[in-house]
């Protein structure tokens, strides 16, 4: 039988986003928080990570590119949490987070790779 080893971190799942998106992800029983613009976005995550209540933060991918300096910052300071998961908003996925992701997949083989038509 499979069992958590510790319901904290389940319980330490955030979404952050608009009306709609929160309350999308609040069906699936997922904590949340509403933010209408980064700033507001950025305070949530700061006091999130003051309190340590959030190992797993959940973001639109529209939020995720205005949020990429920020995740910058913590991957420099080698914060291990939160750990972003990153999902297309209610509007579908967006371009520039495929090829955020082959930036990354590049960086980690030490080599460019072609993406598509490149």
């Amino acid at each position: 039988m499979y069992s958590f080893a510790s319901i904290d971190w389940v319980m330490s799942v955030v979404a952050i986003g608009d009306q709609h998106f929160v309350t999308a992800l609040r069906l699936a029983g997922v904590d949340r928080r509403e933010a209408h613009d980064i700033r507001e976005v950025e305070q949530i995550i700061d006091e999130l990570l003051e309190r340590g209540e959030c190992k797993v933060l959940i973001v639109p991918e529209e939020l995720a590119l205005q949020l990429k300096k920020k995740r910058e910052e913590l991957f420099r300071e080698r914060k291990i949490y939160p750990v972003f998961a990153i999902v297309p908003g209610l509007g579908g996925a967006v371009g520039e987070r495929v090829r955020e992701i082959h930036q990354l997949i590049s960086q980690a083989v030490g080599v460019k790779l072609k993406l598509g038509e490149e």
